[in-house]
């Protein structure tokens, strides 16, 4: 089962909770790969949901803020929707925030094989307050980190697998894909 996340938005979860319903109706659906290439993130929530979705226990993130008070962590809640089927990540350098979350928790818990390039790193929690001039100043309040401890930050998550992506004919979802042909021959074993 292929699915692919182009960004993180409040219905992002619920798309993905569609499809793999739908791939798990299909009985002959027994792995997935998970696209996050060139996804630039979005929500924090919608990151720890899509993450619950393949996970049945375990931290998936953390945010330390320059106030303890402000620390938090999100953990998974029971039920894998895939039922543990084996999982393949991609991400590349257009992979973040959000989408390295993810990425980072799976790869953590050793639930995906992640395949790819090094993400893009922007392990930064920001804040957006509006002023009075019609504008609004984005403030980086806080870093995430991995259940591992470590910070995505200028950084990024390391695939499991390193391929690159070949030419500059490369599209996602094409011929000219070598990292999803490749996620694909892995998982035909």
């Amino acid at each position: 089962g292929y699915i692919r996340l182009t960004s993180f938005n409040e219905n992002s979860g619920d798309q993905i909770k569609k499809n793999i319903t739908k791939l798990e109706n299909d009985k002959k659906v027994s792995t997935y790969i998970l696209d996050l290439r060139n996804n630039p993130g979005g929500l924090l929530s919608q990151a720890i949901k899509i993450s619950d979705f393949f996970l049945d226990h375990g931290e998936i993130v953390s945010t330390k803020s320059r106030n303890i008070s402000e620390n938090r962590k999100w953990f998974a809640k029971k039920g894998d929707l895939t039922n543990g089927k084996p999982l393949i990540l991609l991400i590349n350098y257009g992979s973040a925030s959000a989408a390295e979350i993810v990425a980072g928790a799976l790869k953590d818990h050793k639930r995906a094989i992640i395949v790819g390039e090094n993400s893009y790193g922007k392990g930064s929690v920001q804040s957006i307050i509006p002023l009075k001039n019609k504008g609004a100043i984005r403030l980086t309040v806080a870093k995430y980190y991995l259940p591992s401890g470590k910070s995505i930050s200028e950084v990024g998550v390391s695939p499991d697998i390193e391929v690159s992506e070949e030419d500059n004919e490369f599209k996602i979802k094409t011929e000219t894909d070598n990292q999803l042909n490749y996620a694909i021959k892995l998982l035909n074993g």
